[in-house]
């Protein structure tokens, strides 16, 4: 089984970084393609973060409050 590394995705407008704010996921769920995973916050919004790929969650990177750089896992 191939790996995906979901990479935090660049969001617009110059941002560079984001806070986790909520984790929807816990290492081991199923999810689907598209079903949200986390939500960030940027100094501009709130966004839900959604999966690109179905497969099972085998690690998450940061936990709530952490921030993480654009392009990051």
């Amino acid at each position: 089984m191939a790996r995906f590394e979901f990479k935090l995705p660049d969001i617009g407008e110059g941002i560079a970084e984001a806070e986790v704010v909520e984790w929807f996921v816990s290492v081991g769920d199923v999810v689907a393609e598209d079903q949200p995973v986390a939500a960030m916050m940027t100094d501009k919004a709130t966004i839900e973060l959604e999966s690109p790929v179905a497969g099972t969650i085998i690690e998450r990177v940061g936990e709530v409050g952490d921030m993480l750089a654009i392009g990051s896992l």
